[in-house]
C-alpha cells in the first residue's frame, strides 16, 4: 500500500487541461469554465425583506461574477467541449465546426482577453447587470476597467465588445506587450482585473496566480 502511494507522489495525476480536450466529459468542461487557473467567480450577497424562507422573511441574493482568461486556450476548449457536449452533437455540420475551429484558432499572440458574465437569482438584478454589459463601448470601458501586475498597473483596454446571447459575456482586450516588454511574465506573481461598475451594482477585482497557469513551464495566457 505504502509502495502505490508513493508511486503517485512521483506520478501524480495530470490537470484536465493537459488532456486531449476532446475526450473531457461535460463535468470536466465546466470544471475548467469555473475552477481553474484561468477562471474566478466573484460572488456578493445581500438581505432583503419581503415574502421568503427567513424567519423574518428575508431572502438572500447573490450576485455573481464570472471572470475567464478567455485568450487562454483551455478556456476555449472548454466552452467548445462544454457547448458540443451540452448540444448533443459529437458529429456536427459543417459550418459548426468551422466555426468552433474558428474559435479555438484565435490568434490571441498580442492580446490578453477577459470574459465576464454575470448571474443572479434577483431577475431584474440580473437583467439590469447584462444590460450595462450589453451596451458600452471600448470608449466608455476604457477609465473603468484595468488588467495589473507589479510591473504594469492598471493596463487599459485596446477593445470592447459587449455580451451577446453566447453565454461567455462582455469581452475586455487588453495588449500583451507596451513598448515591447511582456505585461505578465512568469516571473509575475498575480494578474489582477478590475472593472468598475456603475451605480450600487458590485465592482469586480479578481486575482489570477501566474504560477498556477503555468504548463509544462509555459505560461499559458
Amino acid at each position: 500500500m505504502f509502495l502505490i502511494f508513493f508511486v503517485l507522489a512521483l506520478f501524480p495525476e495530470s490537470a484536465v487541461w493537459e488532456k486531449d480536450f476532446h475526450s473531457w466529459s461535460l463535468e470536466e468542461a465546466l470544471s475548467i469554465l469555473n475552477d481553474s487557473p484561468w477562471a474566478r467567480e466573484q460572488t456578493a450577497t445581500r438581505v432583503v425583506g419581503g415574502i421568503g424562507s427567513g424567519i423574518a422573511g428575508e431572502k438572500e441574493i447573490y450576485e455573481r461574477f464570472y471572470v475567464r482568461l478567455l485568450s487562454a486556450r483551455p478556456i476555449r476548449e472548454a466552452y467548445a467541449r462544454a457547448d458540443r457536449l451540452i448540444s448533443n452533437t459529437e458529429s456536427v455540420d459543417p459550418t459548426a465546426a468551422k466555426s468552433a475551429k474558428d474559435s479555438l484558432d484565435l490568434d490571441t499572440s498580442d492580446w490578453i482577453v477577459v470574459a465576464v458574465a454575470f448571474r443572479s437569482n434577483d431577475m431584474s438584478r440580473e437583467q439590469e447587470v447584462k444590460r450595462e454589459l450589453q451596451t458600452q463601448t471600448t470608449e466608455t470601458m476604457k477609465t473603468r476597467a484595468y488588467l495589473s501586475t507589479a510591473r504594469f498597473p492598471q493596463v487599459r483596454i485596446m477593445a470592447f465588445f459587449p455580451a451577446l446571447e453566447d453565454g461567455v459575456g462582455a469581452k475586455f482586450v487588453f495588449p500583451r506587450k507596451i513598448n515591447g516588454e511582456a505585461v505578465v511574465t512568469a516571473g509575475d506573481q498575480n494578474l489582477i482585473f478590475e472593472l468598475e461598475m456603475p451605480g450600487d451594482m458590485p465592482d469586480v477585482r479578481t486575482t489570477f496566480k501566474v504560477r498556477e497557469m503555468m504548463v509544462k513551464g509555459e505560461l499559458i495566457l
